[in-house]
Order: C-alpha cells, then sequence, then structure tokens
C-alpha cells in the first residue's frame, strides 16, 4: 500500500510538472565559485515569491577535511588526485576520498556492511531505491531548510521537489536528483544517440561502405574489417569487439546496453519497450537473447577480443586509444579517438545505420537520471556546512562547466565569450595530456573528476556561454568538427547527423525520461534478486562462448530453467508492478 501511495503522488506530482514546464529558461547567471580563502559565504537568494531567503551557514575552511565519499557510479577508489583534487584542496581545503562499491570486490557487502555500521559516508550516490531505503533508516541528512539558500542547487528546485515528494513522508528534502537539466522533461538535444553502432570511417568504406540491413550484415562488414586489420597500426591484435565485465549488476550489461537498439531497455529483470510493454529478460523473442545472441555469433566468427572475460573497463580504454577495437556502441567512447585531424584524414568512428534498427532513446535527464547524491546523518553541523557550499558548487556554471570541459587555459580558451577548445582538449580523452604543476601535475585523464556523475547534465545551457556545457555542443566545436568525415558521411546519409537520420527514418524512439522512487526490494525479493542475477550474468558470459549454437541454445533453457526455480516468476512479477507508475508517468508526460 506504501508503495502504491508513493507512486501515485509521482504521477500526480509529474504531470504538472510536464504540464508547467515545458521547454524550461535558462536559469539566471551565477555569481561564480568562491576564491580559496579560510572562510566563504554564499549570497542570498531570491525565491520564485519574491521572498529572500536566509544566507547559508558560513563554512570554515581552516582545518582539512577528508570527505568520505560513497559512490556506486565511480569507477575508482581512493583520494581524488590531480588537476581536479588540487581545485577542491584549493577551493574548499577538502580531500575526496572515494569509496566505490563497483571496484570494491564486494558491492552487496561493503553496502550491507556500511549501512550496519550507521555511517555510509559523508557525501553518498546511490541508485534511487537504495536512497529510500537509506531514509528509512535515519542514515541521510535532513535538507529540506537550508537547500534554498544555495543559489545554483536552487535553480533546480523543481526537479528536487517532484523527487522528494516521494521519498519519506513526501515532504522533506534528503537528496538531489544527478544528471538534471532545465532544458524541459520531453527534450532530446544531444548531438548523437547514446547507444548505437559505431565504426572507423575509413575502415567502413574500405571494405566497400555497405548497405547494412540487419545484425548479420553489421557482423560481415566486422569481419571484413578485421580481416584488412587484424592489428593496429602498432602491430598490436585488434579485434571487433571487445567487452568487459566490471560494469555488470544483475546481467550482462555490454549486452543490456545494446537491447536499446532494438527497442527495449533493460530494467531489472524485464524489459521495458518503446511501446511501453513489459515482458522478462528471458523472452526468448526479447532484445536480452537477441543481442546475446549477436556477440555469441560474433566469437563464432572470431570476432570477439578473447581478453573479454578478464579485462576491466581500464583495459578497453587503452585498447580504443590505441584503435584496437572497431565497434563502439557508447556516443561518447568517440572521445577516445576522435577529433577534428583524425576527422579531416577520415579516420573518425561515426554512426552507421542499421536498417532494422528501432532504437530506445530516452529523453534529456530533465528530472535526473535514476541515481541520486545525498549527505549522510553523522556529519557534524560544521562538516555539513562545508559540503552544502561544496555540492551548490558542484551545480554552479563554473563546478559545471570543470566537470564538462576541464580548466580554462588549459583545455579550452575564450575569447569575446565564445570557448574553443585547445589541441589539448580535444585530445584529453585519447592521447596523454599532460597538466602543468601548478596546476596539479600528472596526466589529465588520471586526474579528471573520479566523481563520474555530475547534478548537472552537460546538455544543460551555461548561462555564461549561452550554450550548453558539453564541449562537443559548443558551437566552435561543431565548426572544428565539420570535416572530411562528417561532410562525406551527411552526403552518403542525407542527413546533418545520426539523430537526424534516425528520426527521418523512423528507426528511433524518444521515450520521456522519469526519475521516480520506485518499490522497494523485501528480503526475499532482495534474495531472489543477487540469486538470479549472478546466474543470468554467468550464463550470458558463457553463452558468448558456447561451442555451437546447440550448446548455446542448450545453455539458455538451462538458465531459465534454473531461474524458474530460483523464483524467477517471483520476481518478473514485482518487477512489473513496479515498473508500471514509471510507464504511467511517461505517458502523461509525452
Amino acid at each position: 500500500m506504501k508503495f502504491k501511495k508513493m507512486a501515485s503522488l509521482a504521477l500526480s506530482t509529474l504531470m504538472a510538472a510536464s504540464m508547467l514546464a515545458g521547454c524550461g529558461d535558462t536559469a539566471p547567471a551565477s555569481t561564480g565559485g568562491a576564491q580559496t580563502e579560510n572562510k566563504t559565504e554564499t549570497a542570498t537568494t531570491t525565491e520564485s515569491g519574491g521572498e529572500t531567503a536566509a544566507a547559508p551557514a558560513e563554512a570554515d575552511h581552516s582545518t582539512e577535511y577528508t570527505v568520505d565519499f560513497y559512490n556506486v557510479a565511480a569507477n575508482f577508489q581512493g583520494v581524488q588526485s590531480g588537476w581536479y583534487g588540487k581545485i577542491v584542496k584549493d577551493k574548499f581545503n577538502m580531500d575526496i576520498n572515494i569509496i566505490a562499491p563497483q571496484v570494491s570486490g564486494d558491492g552487496a557487502a561493503l553496502y550491507q556492511t556500511r549501512c550496519a555500521a550507521g555511517n555510509l559516508g559523508d557525501l553518498i550516490i546511490l541508485d534511487n531505491a537504495d536512497m529510500q531505503e537509506c531514509i528509512e533508516t535515519g542514515l541521510i541528512h535532513d535538507l529540506t531548510d537550508v537547500i534554498e539558500q544555495y543559489p545554483n542547487l536552487a535553480k533546480y528546485m523543481s526537479q528536487i521537489k517532484q523527487f522528494n515528494s516521494m521519498m519519506g513522508d513526501g515532504t522533506k528534502i534528503y537528496a538531489i536528483p544527478l544528471e538534471m537539466n532545465n532544458n524541459g522533461p520531453t527534450a532530446y538535444k544531444q548531438l548523437h544517440v547514446y547507444s548505437y553502432p559505431r565504426m572507423g570511417w575509413d575502415m567502413y568504406n574500405e571494405v566497400g561502405a555497405p548497405e547494412l540491413k540487419n545484425l548479420d550484415d553489421l557482423l560481415n562488414c566486422l569481419a571484413d574489417i578485421q580481416k584488412a586489420h587484424p592489428t593496429n597500426d602498432k602491430g598490436d591484435p585488434a579485434y571487433a569487439i571487445s567487452l568487459w565485465k566490471d560494469w555488470d549488476s544483475q546481467f550482462m550489461e555490454n549486452v543490456a546496453q545494446l537491447t536499446k537498439w532494438y527497442g527495449q531497455e533493460v530494467n531489472g529483470s524485464v524489459l521495458i519497450g518503446t511501446d511501453n510493454s513489459i515482458a522478462p529478460l528471458t523472452d526468448k523473442a526479447g532484445a536480452y537473447y537477441k543481442m546475446l545472441n549477436f556477440f555469441y555469433k560474433a566469437n563464432q566468427m572470431g570476432l570477439v577480443d578473447p581478453d573479454s572475460a578478464t579485462q576491466d573497463w581500464n583495459s578497453i580504454v587503452s585498447k580504443m586509444q590505441d584503435k584496437r577495437v572497431y565497434l563502439y556502441w557508447y556516443s561518447w567512447q568517440y572521445g577516445f579517438w576522435n577529433s577534428p585531424a583524425r576527422g579531416n584524414e577520415g579516420t573518425n568512428y561515426v554512426e552507421i545505420p542499421v536498417a532494422d534498427t528501432n532504437l530506445y532513446q530516452t529523453s534529456d535527464t530533465y528530472y535526473g537520471d535514476g541515481r541520486v547524491l545525498a549527505i549522510g546523518s553523522q556529519v557534524s553541523d560544521e562538516n555539513f556546512a562545508r559540503l552544502m557550499e561544496f555540492l551548490d558548487w558542484y551545480a554552479s556554471p563554473e563546478g559545471v562547466q570543470i566537470q564538462h570541459a576541464g580548466t580554462e587555459g588549459l583545455t579550452y580558451t575564450v575569447e569575446n565569450g565564445k570557448y574553443t577548445l585547445t589541441e589539448d582538449g580535444l585530445n584529453r580523452f585519447s592521447a596523454e595530456v599532460a597538466v602543468p604543476e601548478e596546476m596539479g601535475g600528472g596526466n589529465w585523464n588520471d586526474g579528471n573528476n573520479q566523481i563520474n556523475q555530475w547534478i548537472v547534465a552537460s546538455c544543460d545551457i551555461n548561462p555564461d556561454t549561452g550554450e550548453p556545457y558539453a564541449s562537443d555542443m559548443w558551437s566552435t566545436t561543431i565548426e572544428m568538427n565539420q570535416t572530411k568525415t562528417t561532410k562525406e558521411w551527411s552526403e552518403k546519409f542525407g542527413a546533418a547527423d545520426d539523430v537526424e537520420y534516425l528520426n527521418k527514418n523512423n528507426m528511433m524512439t524518444v521515450v520521456p525520461s522519469i526519475n521516480m522512487a520506485l518499490a522497494i526490494d523485501s528480503t526475499d525479493i532482495s534474495l531472489i534478486r543477487k540469486q538470479c542475477g549472478d546466474i543470468i550474468k554467468d550464463s550470458s558470459w558463457r553463452m558468448v562462448f558456447a561451442k555451437d549454437d546447440a550448446d548455446f541454445d542448450a545453455q539458455w533453457e538451462a538458465m531459465v530453467a534454473e531461474l524458474e526455480g530460483l523464483g524467477w516468476s517471483d520476481l518478473v512479477a514485482f518487477d512489473t508492478e513496479k515498473y508500471q507508475p514509471m510507464l504511467d508517468a511517461r505517458k502523461a508526460a509525452q
């Protein structure tokens, strides 16, 4: 009953927000970040009703503060170092000590241990459902009376209040949604879709630029590329597809991301479709089976990197930077290779349409992305003021621009109000960019923000420039990227970019991005989910490397039978009811 009440409240709130939000206006410019000193005070803010909010408590920087940051999004564990660590240290006299369950070895055990101790962290990033649980058990600090005193956070109060109406008793504010923007709840303003097949333009043309009607055509094209280029220019082995395990949760993540190509997204034990349908992940007619079979066929053709089952994401990054991977499927993978210079050489990676796809693309995350940020309940009043000051800066134009583009003078320059990437800025993800000692030293990538999640999404508008924070969406970058590659691609496919192409050809469905707190697993469901997730992950990886079709199908059937014996049908029923309110809210937002 509690869940049904919470979902109903979320739906009504979302409907009201959707009707009022439209295409959100850009918030007024911030006064900018504080300079390094012993104490700082954030300016007072004016609320929409005309009343001036009280000034927040002063933050005392005189003592060094090591912030324990429990973070389910992080791919790094330890103290933030390098250029970003120096910025935080100079501004706030803070060290950010990241505690990352994703890389700890046993994330579930780490979470349970820290919860049992009553101290998950000073700062905390969790998935929505876990945050709800931590609020109920008293692990999260109440932000209700202070958050609107912080002007940069206050710009997103509509979204923050909407989310928190579903948390606790619905009257308090505990958590800040991540990846928010003020572009409106149904907007999709990216230059590229998130997940889609991408190949080097030169290699695609070298094998005849074939029309790809389906996944078999895609595999045949990749096979021709790998046959022509079994190694990179350095002589290192290269493969069409390289996989990694360390992002797996309840399923094989590499498979789950590719289900979107065929109109379904994996959520827990179910597949949610662009048509708002819900089906079990084990549906043999569903996209999880289809894309798992795609990887199996690729391996049968010798296209899968044999390191796949043992390597981690950091290994993949190194291989992409050395052009040892020929198929990308995330838009942000471009940063590990693409540049204007390579675009003019014709070697940049670009989207290659596959005719039978119907992409599941969520709109920009106006309400947040399903993860939230909070402060631990055990922090002292003094440290609470320091953490709130940091979070307000983290959501400020200065803080957001640093997160999404780096630092002025090193990665970009400013002239006449226009931001332009430097050569180092263009190459910061794909090459070893040295950082001057006075800016923190070391390599730019190693010193990048390891928190790996933002309060404000890169597609939001920087009030200082009138352009998105994302450097690839700056007018200067778009102009630089009008290269041989993009021009030839546009001429061949008759569109300015992949978003336009997919829309024109009815190959993409944009669904509203909904961020809401859904039902929390009971103890029994949690156990079933853990056991079933372990089976799905283990079986999926084994099926990729099955010896033949009969072995692949036998392993699939064995997995399904084992899942049924563990209570799979109960889990699917739970998740079907759990996600229905999200689908109802999605329909209301359209």
